[in-house]
């Protein structure tokens, strides 16, 4: 028990102790977790944009033409593209639920085996001609499957955010957050990348021997080597230990007789409380583990794979609070959270915050979600690609265009975030993000005409687009969530946030073809300026969340209430 009362579980942040910590240094633990949950992203940003690279050669199987414009059959267009961001809502409010019930540990790797079988299924269809199975059914099948990989990936959002964030430390923990949501663009690189290699290697047959029946298997191969990373992320998933935090939501939801928030130092009697929970035989296993990794990688630093927050802890403190001895939470007791959640956002100061975070990222996700996965239709609608050049070359000029926008601006984007967000902040970041996009939209929309006629200046307005997407609201309505909740509802904070937004990507899947047809192109970007500069005005809800303890914070308002509670009694 010494060993917890030196730390604590929700330790006091001293600002000479911040100082000490390396901004730039992470710890092999730091490492290990960054790249099982980084992994996660990259996997999820390749499977929802691969359907942008995936979608004309689906069209040429199903319809013998291939399209990259949604509006050909609703099933077939603006449903096939918005089904995995269905799938997402149910997952991010699900996953967020449950990881703030029953725990980080119980549910982290759960989402990424539902996003295995699905994508299983996925390489799977009976081709089209075979047994009465037509372009229709195809596309039917693509449907109902993105949608419960969506659910996988959904849950992937509040979990690996909850996961990290609540073992970050203060001085990088927007560093750490930005670099996990950076994977995304190298999923969507990826995706770009492993359709190129799948179409040269079919070329000789598609192009040379007019067989187009071959894109059954490009697709195949496109949807399916995601599979590998999957596997592997995975194991190591199911095997992260409960977070600090964490046991310490759960030794306050235990404190029945508020023993903890009436005692004189509220902290030091939850570390007491915390260590009880802990089984000693696994508190020594865990130590010498530390010691183990301590001598191995001849660091001075604390091994912080779980509470990199806290400069004072070890990994002993990451112990899964029921190993060795029976489980004190029973269903109902767990599932009593839920009324955590309605008491919390029961204040305004409280439910501020949600509709700040869950505002902007709808706005955000509407024009984010619209131009990429619809990134093919508006390169089309550019003239950066003839759809009189053969199927094959349609498909291949498509694919290199995304390609060259991804590592022009939406890569770079992602590092400038993760480099500069502990310096200039996650609020003034999101605003002037969200002004920098409307004014690239506005150039987009308004010189619509001209830039078709000069790819260069095409390519630099939407490059740039691309870069202040990431460089700006995109990042910080991930990272925002994570930091200003307190961990008790952060997972299912972050899942509302991040389900309004894919409420948003819906919006746009389903709507961006439809507004195109009937508005014109240039018209549904006009739309996206607006919902850009309507996103910064309510980015001004939300404090500056670099260097807030949201825990801390929350520690004080319930001892403010119980003080007051006992008073009026």
């Amino acid at each position: 028990m010494d060993a917890y009362q030196e730390k604590g579980a929700l330790a006091t942040y001293e600002q000479d102790e911040r100082a000490k910590q390396r901004r730039w240094a992470p710890t092999f633990p730091e490492l290990k977790l960054l790249l099982i949950a980084s992994t996660g992203f990259f996997i999820d940003a390749y499977d929802l944009f691969i359907i942008n690279l995936v979608f004309p050669m689906l069209s040429q199987i199903a319809f013998g033409r291939p399209s990259s414009s949604p509006s050909e059959i609703s099933l077939s267009g603006g449903t096939a593209k918005a089904a995995a961001n269905i799938g997402c809502v149910v997952g991010q409010l699900g996953f967020g639920a449950a990881g703030d019930i029953f725990g980080r540990k119980a549910v982290y790797g759960k989402e990424m085996m539902i996003v295995i079988v699905s994508t299983i299924f996925l390489i799977s269809p009976p081709s089209v001609g075979e047994h009465g199975f037509s372009g229709v059914d195809l596309f039917t099948w693509i449907t109902v499957f993105r949608v419960t990989m969506g659910i996988g990936i959904g849950g992937d959002y509040p979990m690996s955010a909850s996961v990290v964030s609540d073992r970050a430390n203060l001085r990088r923990r927007g560093t750490l957050l930005a670099f996990i949501f950076a994977a995304q663009g190298w999923g969507q690189f990826g995706a770009s990348i492993v359709t190129l290699i799948v179409l040269a290697c079919f070329q000789t047959g598609i192009q040379e021997h007019g067989n187009v029946g071959q894109f059954n298997a490009c697709f195949r191969i496109c949807f399916g080597v995601i599979l590998v990373p999957a596997f592997i992320t995975l194991w190591h998933r199911l095997r992260l230990p409960e977070s600090t935090k964490f046991n310490a939501v759960n030794a306050m939801r235990e404190d029945k007789d508020d023993k903890i928030l009436n005692a004189d130092d509220p902290k030091a009697a939850l570390q007491a409380q915390t260590a009880q929970d802990v089984h000693p035989e696994a508190i020594e296993s865990q130590k010498n583990d530390s010691n183990n990794s301590n001598n191995s990688t001849h660091s001075n630093e604390k091994d912080i794979e779980v509470a990199p927050e806290q400069p004072q802890q070890t990994q002993s403190e990451e112990v899964d609070p029921d190993a060795g001895k029976p489980t004190k939470h029973v269903w109902y007791e767990k599932l009593g959270a839920f009324n955590e959640f309605k008491e919390y956002y029961s204040e305004w100061r409280h439910a501020k915050l949600l509709l700040g975070t869950t505002s902007t990222w709808f706005l955000m996700d509407i024009i984010f979600y619209g131009i990429n996965l619809n990134q093919s239709v508006v390169i089309d609608a550019v003239g950066l690609v003839d759809e009189n050049s053969g199927s094959f070359q349609y498909i291949w000029d498509n694919t290199t265009a995304n390609l060259i926008i991804c590592a022009a601006g939406f890569l770079p984007g992602y590092y400038v975030a993760m480099v500069t967000v502990e310096y200039i902040g996650r609020k003034w970041m999101q605003f002037f993000g969200f002004l920098l996009e409307g004014l690239f939209l506005a150039i987009l929309a308004g010189a619509f005409d001209y830039l078709r006629e000069h790819t260069a200046s095409f390519f630099a307005c939407f490059a740039l687009l691309q870069f202040f997407f990431n460089f700006g609201a995109n990042t910080t309505c991930f990272i925002m969530p994570a930091e200003v909740f307190p961990t008790r509802v952060k997972g299912f904070s972050h899942g509302i946030s991040a389900a309004c937004g894919k409420v948003g990507a819906i919006i746009a899947a389903l709507g961006f073809g439809e507004a195109s047809k009937h508005i014109g192109t240039d018209n549904t970007l006009w739309i996206f300026f607006g919902i850009a500069i309507v996103g910064a005005a309510f980015t001004l809800l939300l404090p500056e969340t670099m260097g807030r303890d949201a825990d801390i914070i929350d520690m004080e308002e319930r001892r403010e209430a119980h003080a007051k509670k006992m008073q009026d009694n």
